[in-house]
């Protein structure tokens, strides 16, 4: 009889922890890579791409390795810690550890659509603390995206709390380059709230903005 309660209790957690990791919104698994220039340990997570079946691990933290051309927010090295780094457009292909690179816009566009499309993936990606107006999301994908603001091409910081703003590696003209990111509430041009949305945005690549990196 005990023997028969065990293994009931094996399958409840076993069925369980499938329709956790396989239902939208969730991440399938989650890990760490620590890179080995500066020692520094990265979340990770992994899920299925459903057009490809193939499996993809985005890093669950904004890069923090400094390089030319990478900012901490307001020049606060404090800050370093919840937001990582802003980084120049061309820094942020360079700052990459060996067997990762910058996001491509198609990755982002996919990872959006994994976690509900463009009009929802920003409550699953959002992490769910440090957003403005309570515009925190529920961070149930584990991406945990902080609204880490941006530097102006002046050198003026801008937006810590209201955005997050993410570089794509695919350019545009000479002078910008695609970037997606988040709010706290609606468009930056609407009075709509909607925290659940993400936005890609034509930017110029001489403003530094988050990093977040896929393995090759």
């Amino acid at each position: 009889m005990l023997k028969n309660c065990k293994l009931m209790k094996q399958y409840i957690v076993t069925v369980l922890a499938f329709l956790f990791f396989t239902q939208a919104g969730i991440a399938q698994s989650t890990g760490t890579f620590t890179d080995s220039r500066d020692g520094q340990t990265y979340k990770t997570i992994s899920f299925k791409e459903a057009s490809t079946t193939k499996t993809v691990t985005w890093m669950a933290q904004n890069l923090n390795y400094k390089v030319e051309g990478s900012y901490a927010y307001d020049d606060n090295e404090i800050n370093r810690k919840e937001l990582g780094l802003l980084y120049t457009w061309e820094a942020a292909k360079k700052a990459c550890p060996n067997g990762w690179h910058l996001a491509t816009d198609s990755e982002w566009a996919m990872l959006v659509d994994h976690f509900g499309g463009t009009d929802m993936a920003g409550e699953a990606l959002k992490s769910d603390k440090g957003w403005n107006e309570d515009g925190n999301g529920t961070n149930s994908s584990g991406f945990d995206a902080p609204a880490g603001g941006h530097r102006k091409p002046d050198g003026s910081y801008f937006a810590q709390g209201v955005l997050g703003i993410f570089w794509t590696s695919l350019p545009i003209t000479v002078g910008s380059a695609w970037a997606w990111n988040f709010h706290y509430g609606g468009p930056p041009s609407s009075n709509k709230k909607n925290l659940k949305e993400a936005f890609r945005w034509d930017s110029q690549v001489s403003g530094a903005f988050s990093a977040r990196l896929v393995r090759d």
